[in-house]
C-alpha cells in the first residue's frame, strides 16, 4: 500500500529547512489537487508550511512562501482556512529588508489571495479590508526604494490590480500612488526611463480614476488627460527651442538646465513617457461615458508630424542645441505615430475627418527616404489609420501614398545587372574571361551575394509595406494607371520570389515564407473581382501559389482550395452600378498608357522589352555569325548577302565600315550608354525588371558580347568588277 503524497513529502523533502530549500522544485511539481483533498495529513502540511515561513533562515522562508502560493492555487478551501495567518506573515516580510526572491514570492502570494477572495464576502471583510491599504503602501515603498527593475515592475503590476479590484480601499492611498507615477513619468536624464517601468507606471496611472467611484471617475479621467496633454506640449516645445513654434497653446518654455545634452534628453524622455501615459488612458475602461478631446490630441499629433529640419529660428541660435534638436526629429515623428495608432484603435471611424491631412503628411515623410526603423513606424501608422477609419476621398493623395509605399518594395525586384550576369558569363569567350580575371580584385574571393534585407528593420519594412498596400488597395480611390501598375508589381513579386533563395532575401530564413505568403494572398485578393487586371493572369497567380517544394499544412491547403473556388465561381451579389471594362486596366506592355509608362519609369521599372532595348543600345553592336547554330533573326538589321562566304563583322550604323571606323565606334559606344537610357531613370540607379506577359510576343533583341581586347584581322575587300585573275 502506497503512502499519502503529503506524508512522503513531510517525511523526506520537508524534514528540515535545508532539505526544503534543496527539494523545493520536486515538492512543487509533486503537489496536485488530489493530494490536497481533506485528509489527516493536510493539517500537518499547513502547520509545516507555517513553520517554514516563521523560520530564521531566509531560504526556508522563501520555500515556505512558494509552497503556500502553490497550495493556495490548487485548493481554495485550504487557502480560505490559512489565508489570514499566511497573509499576515507575507505582509510583514514586505516591510523588512528581505532578499529579492522572498519579496517576489510574498507579493505573488498576496496578489493571488486578494484576487481570489473577491467572491467571498466574509474574507473580504476579515482579510481584504485591513490588508489591502497596508499592502498598497508597501508596494509604493518598494517601487520608490527598491533597486531591482523586475521587482519594481512586479510591484506596480500588482498595485494596478489592487486599485481595480478594491478602488474604495485604495482611495486614501491615491495621492501617494499618483506621486509615485509622476516621479517615473516625469522622465530622467542622462539615462532614459526603463521601458518596463515606463509601461507599468503608465498602466497604474491610467486606472487611478477608479478611486473616484462611479460618479467621480469620469472627472478624474478627464483631469488626467488634460494634465498629460499639458506635459506633452511643454516637453515638445522644449525640444523645438531653435525652431519657430507656431500654433501651440503654451508659450515657449525656458531651458531646464544649461547643459544641452541633459535638457534635450530630459525633454525627449518626458515626451515619450507622456505619450505612453496618454495611450494607457485612452485604452483604459471608464465606467461612464466620457468625451475624448480628439481635437486637442490631433492638434498635438499634427504639430509633431509637421516638425522638419528645414526651419530655423531668427536671431542667435546655439549650435549645440540646434544639432541635438535636429537629430531627434525622427523621434518626434515616431511618438506621433505611436499616439495616432492608439487613437485610431480607440475612436476608430471618428478619426475620419483628419485622415486626409494625416495621409498627406505621412506620405511626405515617406518620400524623404527615412531610415528603415522610421519608415516601418510610418507604414504601421498608415496601415492602422486606414484599417480603423474610412479611406481618404482625394484620389491624388491616395495615388501619391501608393507610390511612396511601392518604393519600399522595389528592393525585392531583381535589377538589370543581376539579370544579365548569366547572359554575360555565357557568351564571353575563354580568352575574354581570362583577361577579365586579371583585373579582378577581392570580389573574386567573395563566395556569397549580399542579402536584400541586411537588418531586421529592413525585413520589417517589407512586411509593413505589404500590409499598408493591401489596406489602401481595398478601398481607396486610385488612378487606373497606378492601380494597374501596383497589380503588375505584385504579380512580378509573386513570380520573382519563387526563383529567389531564402538566404538571399534575409539572414532570417522565415522572412521569405512570410513575404511570399503575403504577396500571394494579395494577388489572389486582387484576382477575385472581375474588374481587376490580375484576373487576366489567373494561371500565373495559381502557378506561383502552388509550387513544388513548398510544405502546406491541411489548413493552408483548405484555405487555398476555398480561394481558388471563389475565383472560379464567384458567389458575390451583382452590383447595380455599371462596371468599367477590364481593358481599362492594363497588364500587358502593349496596352500600357502614357500615364502608366510615366509612373513606371518614375520607379525605375523596366519590362523585358525595355531591358532588351536598352541592351541593344548599350552593348557592343557587332554580330558575328556562327556556322554551327542557326542565324538569329534580328529586326531592323541588314542581313549579309549569300554571296559572301565569310563576311566581315557588320555594324548597325554602317553596312561595311572600315576597320578603323569599327574600332572607333566600339570605343565610343559606352559613352553613348547614358544617353540612350530615358531621363526619368537615373543612370546610377539600377533598373528593376518588371515581368511582362507580352514580352514573348514582342521582337526580342539578342545581344552578343564581343571581347574588345582581342584584335581581329580584317579581310581585304575584293573588287568584284575587276577582271584580273590575280
Amino acid at each position: 500500500m502506497t503512502s499519502h503524497p503529503l506524508k512522503s513529502l513531510l517525511q523526506l523533502q520537508l524534514a528540515s529547512d535545508a532539505s526544503s530549500v534543496l527539494h523545493l522544485s520536486s515538492v512543487l511539481s509533486t503537489l496536485s489537487e488530489d493530494s490536497l483533498c481533506p485528509s489527516p495529513h493536510l493539517q500537518k502540511w499547513t502547520s509545516r508550511v507555517t513553520s517554514l515561513i516563521h523560520s530564521k533562515d531566509a531560504g526556508a522562508r522563501w520555500a515556505g512562501m512558494c509552497i503556500a502560493y502553490r497550495t493556495s492555487s490548487l485548493s481554495k478551501s485550504t487557502m480560505t482556512e490559512c489565508a489570514q495567518s499566511w497573509a499576515g506573515l507575507a505582509l510583514s516580510i514586505l516591510t523588512k529588508p528581505e532578499p529579492l526572491p522572498l519579496l517576489k514570492a510574498s507579493i505573488r502570494y498576496l496578489r493571488h489571495v486578494l484576487s481570489a477572495v473577491t467572491d467571498v464576502p466574509e474574507l473580504q471583510r476579515q482579510l481584504a479590508t485591513p490588508t489591502v491599504p497596508k499592502f498598497s503602501q508597501a508596494l509604493v515603498y518598494i517601487v520608490e526604494k527598491a533597486a531591482d527593475y523586475e521587482l519594481k515592475a512586479l510591484a506596480m503590476d500588482t498595485l494596478k490590480d489592487m486599485v481595480v479590484l478594491y478602488p474604495s480601499l485604495n482611495r486614501a492611498s491615491s495621492s501617494s500612488i499618483t506621486k509615485m507615477c509622476h516621479q517615473i513619468l516625469n522622465g530622467s536624464a542622462p539615462q532614459r526611463t526603463n521601458k518596463l517601468l515606463l509601461h507599468n507606471a503608465a498602466n497604474v496611472y491610467a486606472v487611478l480614476h477608479y478611486t473616484g467611484g462611479k460618479v467621480g471617475a469620469a472627472n478624474l479621467w478627464k483631469k488626467s488627460v488634460d494634465e498629460t496633454l499639458q506635459c506633452l506640449w511643454a516637453a515638445s516645445i522644449g525640444l523645438r527651442s531653435t525652431f519657430p513654434v507656431n500654433n501651440s497653446p503654451l508659450p515657449s518654455s525656458e531651458l531646464l538646465c544649461d547643459d544641452p545634452v541633459l535638457a534635450v534628453t530630459l525633454n525627449l524622455d518626458r515626451l515619450q513617457c507622456s505619450v505612453a501615459a496618454l495611450c494607457s488612458l485612452l485604452r483604459t475602461t471608464v465606467q461612464r461615458p466620457v468625451q475624448v478631446p480628439i481635437g486637442r490630441i490631433m492638434e498635438f499629433c499634427l504639430f509633431l508630424l509637421a516638425c522638419t529640419i528645414d526651419e530655423e529660428k531668427d536671431g542667435h541660435v546655439d549650435a549645440t542645441f540646434r544639432a541635438l534638436e535636429l537629430a531627434i526629429v525622427p523621434e518626434l515623428q515616431s511618438s506621433a505615430c505611436d499616439l495616432l495608432c492608439c487613437l485610431a484603435k480607440t475612436i476608430q471611424h471618428r478619426l475620419t475627418p483628419y485622415v486626409s491631412r494625416l495621409v498627406v503628411m505621412i506620405t511626405y515623410h515617406l518620400e524623404q527616404n527615412p531610415l528603415p526603423e522610421q519608415r516601418c513606424r510610418l507604414l504601421k501608422c498608415i496601415q492602422t489609420l486606414l484599417s480603423n477609419s474610412f479611406s481618404p476621398s482625394s484620389e491624388l493623395s491616395s495615388t501619391r501614398l501608393v507610390k511612396a509605399i511601392m518604393l519600399s518594395l522595389m528592393p525585392l525586384l531583381s535589377t538589370k545587372s543581376d539579370a544579365r550576369v548569366g547572359e554575360t558569363s555565357s557568351v564571353q569567350s575563354k580568352k575574354g574571361r581570362k583577361r577579365r580575371r586579371d583585373y579582378e580584385g577581392d570580389e573574386v574571393f567573395k563566395l556569397s551575394k549580399d542579402v536584400i534585407c541586411s537588418s531586421i528593420a529592413e525585413g520589417a519594412v517589407i512586411i509593413c509595406a505589404l500590409d499598408a498596400l493591401q489596406v489602401i488597395m481595398r478601398g481607396a480611390e486610385l488612378q487606373p494607371a497606378i492601380r494597374s501598375l501596383a497589380c503588375r508589381v505584385l504579380l512580378s513579386l509573386s513570380l520573382s520570389l519563387t526563383a529567389m533563395s531564402r538566404s538571399s532575401l534575409s539572414q532570417d530564413v522565415h522572412l521569405h515564407g512570410l513575404v511570399y505568403a503575403k504577396v500571394n494572398g494579395m494577388c489572389l485578393e486582387l484576382a477575385r473581382g472581375t474588374t481587376s487586371a490580375m484576373s487576366r493572369s489567373l494561371s500565373l497567380v495559381l502557378r506561383s501559389t502552388v509550387t513544388e517544394g513548398n510544405e502546406h499544412t491541411m489548413q493552408t491547403k483548405l484555405q487555398l482550395q476555398q480561394e481558388v473556388d471563389l475565383l472560379l465561381h464567384p458567389r458575390g451579389p451583382p452590383l447595380v452600378r455599371p462596371l468599367p471594362h477590364v481593358e481599362a486596366l492594363s497588364l500587358f506592355r502593349a496596352e500600357e498608357s502614357n500615364e502608366e509608362l510615366a509612373a513606371r519609369t518614375s520607379f525605375a521599372l523596366a519590362t523585358t522589352y525595355d531591358a532588351n532595348t536598352m541592351d541593344v543600345a548599350a552593348d557592343p553592336i557587332v554580330v558575328t555569325p556562327t556556322p554551327q547554330s542557326t542565324q538569329p533573326v534580328l529586326p531592323h538589321l541588314p542581313m549579309p548577302t549569300p554571296k559572301t562566304a565569310a563576311p566581315a563583322p557588320i555594324s548597325i550604323s554602317s553596312p561595311v565600315p572600315a576597320s578603323q571606323k569599327i574600332m572607333s565606334e566600339i570605343a565610343e559606344e559606352p559613352k553613348k550608354d547614358s544617353a540612350d537610357v530615358p531621363s526619368a531613370i537615373p543612370s546610377q540607379q539600377p533598373t528593376k525588371s518588371l515581368l511582362s506577359s507580352s514580352s514573348s510576343q514582342e521582337p526580342r533583341f539578342i545581344p552578343v558580347a564581343v571581347d574588345d581586347d582581342e584584335e581581329e584581322e580584317v579581310m581585304p575587300t575584293i573588287d568584284m568588277e575587276s577582271d584580273s585573275d590575280g
